[in-house]
This record gives C-alpha cells, sequence and structure tokens, in this order.
C-alpha cells in the first residue's frame, strides 16, 4: 500500500459532484483523509463558476498506471468531458494526483492539502506544506470555506 494526496476540483454541479466523488472515492480506496472544501474562484480561462476544492489522501495498492486509469473511471462517471482544445473547460470533477507541475504555487491545492498533511514537505523546496500555504492564503482574497450544510 502507498498513500497518495489528490487535489479535487468541480465547478460544475460541486454541491453534487463533490459528495458523489467522495462516495465513489471511499469504495474504490481507503480513504484516510479528507480536508474542508474550499469554494476559490477559477484560474485561466475557466468561465465564471467558482469551484470547489479540497484534498484528499488515500491508501492504494495500485501501481501509478493503475490508479490514475481508476481516478479517471470516476471522472467519467461523473460526467467529465476533456477537450484538447481547451483544458480549462468548466468540469464536474477533476481529480489530480500531487504533486504536479507548480501545485506549490496555487492556494486552491496548497491550503486544503496542508490542512490535512501540515508537516509533509515538498521534495523540491523542502519546506512544509503549511510553510508553503500560509502565504499563499494571507493573499488569497477569494478563498473560503464552503459550510457543512451546503453538502446536503
Amino acid at each position: 500500500m502507498r498513500s497518495v494526496f489528490l487535489s479535487i476540483g468541480s465547478n460544475v454541479h460541486p454541491e453534487k459532484n463533490v459528495p458523489a466523488c467522495l462516495q465513489l472515492l471511499k469504495e474504490n480506496f481507503c480513504l484516510k483523509q479528507v480536508s474542508s472544501i474550499y469554494e476559490t474562484e477559477p484560474v485561466g480561462p475557466a468561465g465564471d463558476k467558482h469551484f470547489w476544492n479540497l484534498a484528499v489522501e488515500i491508501e492504494t495498492p495500485l501501481s501509478p498506471k493503475d490508479f490514475l486509469s481508476a481516478l479517471r473511471t470516476i471522472e467519467e462517471k461523473l460526467g467529465r468531458e476533456r477537450s484538447p482544445e481547451n483544458k480549462f473547460m468548466p468540469r464536474t470533477i477533476d481529480l489530480d494526483i500531487l504533486p504536479l507541475p507548480d501545485y506549490e504555487k496555487h492556494a486552491f491545492i496548497m491550503v486544503p492539502l496542508a490542512e490535512i498533511a501540515p508537516g509533509e514537505r515538498d521534495e523540491k523546496s523542502g519546506k512544509t506544506f503549511r510553510e508553503i500555504a500560509t502565504p499563499l492564503a494571507e493573499k488569497m482574497e477569494g478563498i473560503k470555506k464552503v459550510k457543512p450544510s451546503a453538502l446536503s
């Protein structure tokens, strides 16, 4: 078994798709930790709908290739469409294995990740996730926690 961090995002009916995604992850993997959900403004040309973002830690026995395939299957079950012409299009669910290139530059990734793994270290900088997330969160006015009642 190996432990993997995921970043999860949705800006198409997130109140429905985020809980459905978490349920599918629980059914397919050992879900160790789940962060709070944060509502964030879209980055780049992702439209004008706000995202719900969170981080999870999962244990899996799968190889990286098989794990990625399983995640893509979950995205497809939840209606995720991919377009090579527009990688920033709105999405029902987006599952990204961390670290990603430049992940440490984005509050919508680092704030939830630091919540569940504050002492984990970034391999490049050696800084803890909390050390990376703190200045990002201070500069990020558009990030706020989603109330738990929004999930019902």
